[in-house]
Parts: structure tokens; sequence; C-alpha cells
């Protein structure tokens, strides 16, 4: 019984050690090439690489335990699939417009219209789609049912949470270059965001669908709609910017209840 548990806490320390690598690779590898023409492209397609890899160690690790397809990790498709996917965008897309309007009314900083092009939706819609899929599948389909299985299902979620909520520390590395306030906020509000993505899971029968769309949809508001800090400067960011201030907890508590009250209505329905 020790043994088994043991090796359980092994598979989770290294499939976090491994995102960890994976995650810091980009800014590794193209280190040598700051500077030159090279390195945004460079970084780019670096960056671009870590999804495929993600998957890639989701499926080893399963595959360690005596698994063999990811669909074991939650993401069995069923009747239910197209309208978890749904469901989860709606509430995704609704709790980020959430965060945008309290910026737009109160005198948050926004994105100028004229920059919202088309070109831009494109290309943010074309990265959410791994980042929510591979990320959903990592943080939520592995390291969180590994965990729940271990120190039961609130624990689990609140420390895979905490995981997700460090592995975003590129957005503020190097230390110094966002205000620790801002630091500690930001860690706060993807904690909290991973909770309310783990719910969406075990809402909808231990499947990924809601959280993935969920996630998308999110993505897309926050990174078409907002200026992205702290590439730009941005004013009152502790306040209206999204994922980096205090409103950003509201719009992950009004997505959660959409989640839930869609959900339970669709229970209700169906008898």
């Amino acid at each position: 019984m020790f043994e088994e548990r043991a090796e359980k806490v092994t598979r989770i320390i290294l499939f976090s050690f491994l995102m960890l690598l994976i995650i810091e690779m980009p800014h590794v590898l193209s280190a040598p090439l700051l500077g030159t023409e090279a390195y945004e492209s460079v970084a780019s397609l670096l960056s671009l690489m870590t999804f495929p890899l993600m998957f890639f160690a989701a499926l080893q690790l399963l595959k360690w335990e005596g698994g063999d397809s990811v669909t074991e990790l939650g993401l069995k498709t069923d009747r239910n699939t197209w309208p978890h996917l749904i469901i989860g965008g709606i509430a995704g897309g609704a709790a980020a417009a959430l965060v945008f309007l309290i910026a737009l009314v109160f005198g948050g900083q926004v994105a100028s219209p004229s920059l919202i092009t088309e070109g831009l939706v494109v290309s943010v819609i074309i990265i959410a789609i791994p980042v929510s899929f591979v990320e959903e599948l990592a943080y939520r389909g592995y390291m969180m049912t590994r965990m729940t299985e271990l120190w039961g299902r609130n624990k689990g979620i609140v420390i895979s949470s905490l995981v997700f909520a460090f592995l975003h520390f590129s957005w503020w590395a190097p230390l110094g270059s966002v205000p620790v306030h801002l630091i500690i906020l930001f860690t706060f509000n993807l904690l909290v965001g991973g909770v309310v993505l783990s719910l969406g899971y075990y809402y909808s029968h231990e499947r990924l669908w809601v959280p993935i769309g969920f996630h998308f949809a999110w993505n897309i508001v926050a990174y078409a709609a907002f200026p992205v800090y702290p590439r730009e400067p941005v004013i009152n960011t502790e306040i209206f910017q999204i994922e980096w201030g205090i409103t950003t907890v509201l719009g992950f508590l009004f997505g959660l209840s959409i989640i839930w009250l869609i959900l339970k209505r669709s229970r209700e329905k169906r008898g």
C-alpha cells in the first residue's frame, strides 16, 4: 500500500517537473537569439511546441499507470460532448465579458476597437484551441484527478489549481519586472480560475469538455479585448486588468454560476 502510494506521488512530482521544463523550454532555447531578428519567430515556434510536449507527457504518465488512451482523462465523447463545450464556452465568454464590461464602465483600460481586427481574432482563436485543450488535459485531466485519488477531491482541486497558477510564472518573470502585489493577485486569480475549471469537470460528470469550452472562450475575450499586460503598460491593473485585477474573481464566480445553473436545469429536464 505504501509503495503504491509512493509511486503515485512520484508520478505527480515527475509530471509537475516535466511541465515546468516544457514551459521553460522556449525561454531557455531562444535566449541566445535575444536581440536578433530571428528571436521572435524562434520563440513563437518553440512556444507552439510546448503543447504537443505537454500532451505527450500526460500520455506517457498515463501509460506508466497502465492506461492507453487520453480518453481516460476525461475526453470520452458522447451525446453531451458538444452541449458541454457550448455550455463551457457560454460561461467562459460571459465571465470574461463581465470583467470587460466592468473595466469599460468604470474607467479600466481595454483594447481600442481599431486594434481588434479580424486577423487578431483569428490568431487568438488559433492559439486558444491548443492552449485550452492541452492545459485542461494536463492540469485537470491528469494532475487534478491523480491528486484527488491521493488526498481527496477538495485538496486535489486546490493543490492542482495552485500548481496551475504557479506554472504561469512566465507572465511575471523575471522577478522585479512586475510589482509583487500584482504577482500575488495574478497567482490568486489563476488559483480561483483553476478551482472553477475543476468544478466544471466534476459538475459535468468528470468530463473535460465544459472546462475546455470555458478556457477557450475566456482566452479569446481576454487576449482580444484587453491589452496584454505586462507586455503593454496598463492603468489600474490591480483592479480592472483581466487575470491581474480583483474583478477577475467576479468574472470567474459569474462563469461558475452559469455552469451550475445550466447543468442543473439540464438534469432537471431529463428528470
